[in-house]
């Protein structure tokens, strides 16, 4: 059953609460949001809102549901809605799985998706709660693991939600706020990240003096049962194995089990012919995970892919083949030419024998 809290009157409570609610929401990389909302209206913009871990009497000083159990286990907990507004507001709080979202942040379910995994072993008491202004909420649930749940790390979270009317009678649009539950079960933990979907293309550059660019597309999926974070790593060699240029893209915070992250750059300097392309990954630990953090690099391991791809400079191709066409020209009008200088000058001499032959027999006719 909920337990309303008032908290008009006491300003630290207040302020605990809402300094514990944004650690929560500044820890998570994306907020859980359904659906790109845009500007509030008026009547909209003045709800506000936070969700927190809380029992029974109100928050407790936790940032996040963080629970290590084994299957078949049961876990009841409390969680907190803080209506910050000055009207009440009616929220629809559920559970759902957490995804990482295509550029690698944290992100739930939308709302019309049901869970299967941790968002599904949660049951709230309430499913809709209204919290009067300046007031909290505390909603208990029960987590539920399955006796045949499988070892790693389970992840979702609890949000609580208002619909918002669109914009000229368009769709309604759901704006949530959430707190993580991260569950790990016992057993064969597995680190295990690898790339995949690994493409390559080369573009030329106008300037016959400069090497070209290839563009670099490429999947990291976490292909373990654990949380990891990942350093990247992308380089472009020559034939001779030198390297030509590299890039160091942003560290993945946090990619989820069976979750994937895409990543594109453009590299320069690229060479003309075979050019090597790799993209190399270093699993990690996540923040405040000890276990990950405590096993050695080996045991980590790396994944990595590399292609090769041609590198043709058309631009520079196209230079040399005008170059050659115009050279070609010269040759045959010079060769033209003296054919020419050749024929006159035999036609010259020519003239001459004749003219001379001539002569002569005029000369002779007096005899």
């Amino acid at each position: 059953m909920t337990s309303p809290g008032k908290l008009r009157g006491r300003p630290r409570a207040l302020l605990a609460c809402a300094a514990a609610t944004m650690a929560a929401l500044l820890a998570s990389a994306t907020p859980a949001v359904a659906a790109p909302t845009p500007t509030p209206s008026p009547s909209s913009s003045a709800i506000t809102w936070g969700v927190l871990p809380s029992t029974a009497k109100g928050p407790d000083g936790r940032s996040r549901f963080d629970y290590q159990l084994g299957p078949a286990k049961v876990v009841h907990d409390y969680v907190g809605v803080a209506n910050f507004g000055a009207t009440a507001a009616t929220f629809h709080v559920y559970a759902s799985d957490a995804v990482n979202t295509p550029s690698g942040g944290f992100d739930l379910l939308p709302g019309d998706k049901t869970p299967t995994d941790i968002g599904a072993w949660v049951t709230l008491a309430q499913s809709t709660v209204t919290v009067p202004p300046h007031a909290r909420a505390n909603v208990p649930f029960t987590l539920t693991i399955p006796a045949n749940a499988t070892p790693g790390d389970h992840v979702g979270g609890i949000v609580a939600a208002v619909q918002l009317p669109g914009q000229q009678g368009s769709v309604r649009l759901e704006r949530r706020v959430g707190s993580r539950i991260y569950l790990r079960i016992p057993g064969n933990l597995v680190p295990s990240l690898a790339v995949t979907g690994l493409h390559s293309s080369y573009h030329g550059t106008l300037n016959p003096l400069r090497g070209g660019a290839v563009r670099v597309d490429y999947t990291v999926r976490n292909t373990g049962n654990i949380r990891l974070s990942s350093r990247q790593l992308v380089d472009v060699t020559s034939m001779f194995g030198t390297t030509m240029d590299s890039a160091t893209p942003p560290t993945l915070p946090e990619l989820l089990p069976g979750q994937s992250y895409h990543a594109a750059l453009t590299l320069r300097g690229a060479p003309f012919g075979p050019v090597g392309v790799t993209a190399k990954m270093t699993p990690g630990a996540v923040t405040g995970d000890t276990y990950t953090a405590s096993l050695t690099a080996a045991a980590l391991g790396t994944a990595h892919r590399s292609a090769t791809i041609w590198a043709v400079p058309w631009p520079q191709l196209a230079v040399l083949v005008l170059l050659a066409a115009a050279i070609w020209l010269v040759v045959r009008l010079v060769a033209r030419r003296r054919r020419m200088v050749r024929r006159l000058l035999v036609a010259a001499v020519d003239r001459g024998r004749l003219e001379g032959r001539t002569a002569t027999v005029a000369v002779e006719e007096p005899r």
